[in-house]
């Protein structure tokens, strides 16, 4: 197991795995994508950092993350994406990569880390998890996304 940074032969096995969680649209799956190639290729006002779990073989791709500092604020970071390979998911992984990046965002003397999510039946696992994982609940905008499904935000403070 290793988790480091993407290198760009991985950008076909990021993009299979968003499509094979069959939650993410195919907007959101462009979005990965362009923010992968950004992340390959940075302009000046690129930075946010993705990463990637190897599953025991250099080419293997188990699951990936993608966070970024919160423009305009003081050390405030944004988790933008999360995802394991459906076949590996409830071994860890997800843990795994979320204590990379919290490791990671101490280092940059972060406060605190957000994120967003849906409020659907598809995003219950992931609402758990990030519970589970001391993400406090802390707002609810009913159908933000469509009719019908709204957003939820957490947030896990940094700071001891």
């Amino acid at each position: 197991m290793s988790i480091e940074p993407p290198r760009h032969e991985d950008a076909p096995a990021i993009e299979r795995l968003a499509e094979g969680t069959g939650v993410f649209t195919p907007d959101e799956i462009r979005i990965v994508r362009e923010m992968l190639d950004e992340f390959f290729d940075p302009q000046p006002r690129d930075d946010h950092t993705f990463i990637v779990y190897r599953n025991g073989r250099p080419d293997e791709v188990a699951g990936f993350a993608c966070y970024g500092p919160t423009p305009l604020t003081d050390r405030v970071w944004d988790l933008y994406w999360i995802c394991v390979d459906r076949a590996a998911q409830r071994r860890g992984i997800g843990g795994e990569l979320l204590e990379q990046i919290e490791r990671d965002l101490v280092a940059h003397h972060a406060r605190a880390i957000y994120l967003e999510t849906s409020d659907s039946a598809e995003y219950a696992a992931a609402r758990d998890f990030y519970e589970r994982h001391g993400y406090e609940r802390v707002a609810h905008i009913e159908d933000f996304y469509a009719a019908g499904d709204g957003k939820v935000l957490y947030r896990k403070n940094l700071e001891k």
